[in-house]
C-alpha cells in the first residue's frame, strides 16, 4: 500500500477508458442486461479478507453518520484490490441510503476504499479499508460507501483518456482517466451533489483466474460554487 501511494498520480493513469467500454454500462437505464467480463468473479488473490483490511461492513444508521458535520472540500481516496461479486441479499439492506443504484440486483461488484487525503477517513491506518466501492451493476452507476455517508456517481464517458493498453495471453492492463458526475449523496457529503469524480486508474484483467484488479485514485469534488 505504501509503495502505491509513493507513485505520482500522473503515473497511475487509469484503467477507466477500457473499463468504461468493456465493463461499465453507457446509460443509467436499469433494464440493460449486457454480459460483463467482470461478472461472477470470486475472491481471487485479494490483498486480504475483510477482517484484515478493516472493511467496516456495518455503516450504522443516519444518526451515527455525522450529518451535522458536512464537508465541502475535495478529497482523494484509493480503490485497491480484486473485485468481488455482491450476490443477491449481500448488499446493505438500506441500499446505503441511496435511490438510484440497485446494489442488491446481483450484478454489482466491490473493491475496498482506502483513505489518501482529506474527507472523513474514519481512522489513520493507511493499510485499513475505510469503505467499499460498488460498480458493474449494469446501470452505468457506481456507489461509494464512506465514513459519514455515501455517494452515487454516473460514468459520463466524456473527457475519458486511455494512456496505455497492453494485452497478452495472460490478460490485459490499461491506464486511463475517467470522469463521473455525482448524482446523489447522503450524510456529510450532501453538498457534493452536482460535483464530479476524477478517476486516475490502472485496471487489470488476469486470465488465469478471471480476476479484475483495481488500483484507482478517485479525486472527489463538490459542486463548484458561483463567485
Amino acid at each position: 500500500m505504501k509503495t502505491i501511494k509513493k507513485l505520482t498520480f500522473a503515473a497511475l493513469g487509469t484503467g477507466a477508458a477500457l473499463a468504461t467500454t468493456l465493463l461499465f454500462q453507457p446509460s443509467i437505464t436499469r433494464a440493460g442486461d449486457h454480459h460483463q467480463r467482470g461478472d461472477d468473479r470470486g475472491d481471487h488473490g485479494q490483498r486480504g479478507d475483510n477482517n484484515d483490511r478493516g472493511d467496516h461492513g456495518q455503516r450504522g444508521d443516519d444518526n451515527d453518520r455525522g450529518d451535522d458535520q458536512r464537508i465541502n472540500n475535495r478529497f482523494v481516496i484509493l480503490l485497491s484490490g480484486v473485485y468481488k461479486p455482491v450476490t443477491v441479499g449481500q448488499a446493505p439492506k438500506d441500499n446505503l441510503g441511496l435511490v438510484l443504484p440497485h446494489l442488491n440486483n446481483g450484478r454489482y461488484q466491490t473493491v475496498p476504499i482506502y483513505h489518501i487525503d482529506g474527507g472523513a477517513s474514519g481512522h489513520k491506518d493507511e493499510d485499513k479499508a475505510i469503505g467499499t466501492f460498488y460498480v458493474l451493476g449494469g446501470e452505468g452507476l457506481c456507489a461509494y460507501d464512506l465514513p459519514g455517508g455515501s455517494l452515487t456517481a454516473k460514468f459520463t464517458r466524456t473527457n475519458d483518456v486511455t494512456t496505455a493498453y497492453e494485452e497478452s495471453v495472460n490478460g490485459w492492463a490499461e491506464d486511463a482517466t475517467i470522469q463521473l458526475v455525482i448524482l446523489e449523496a447522503t450524510g456529510i457529503y450532501q453538498s457534493f451533489v452536482g460535483g464530479y469524480v476524477h478517476m486516475v486508474d490502472i485496471l487489470k484483467f488476469r486470465a488465469a483466474d478471471a480476476a479484475l484488479i483495481e488500483d484507482c485514485f478517485c479525486h472527489i469534488h463538490p459542486k463548484l460554487a458561483t463567485p
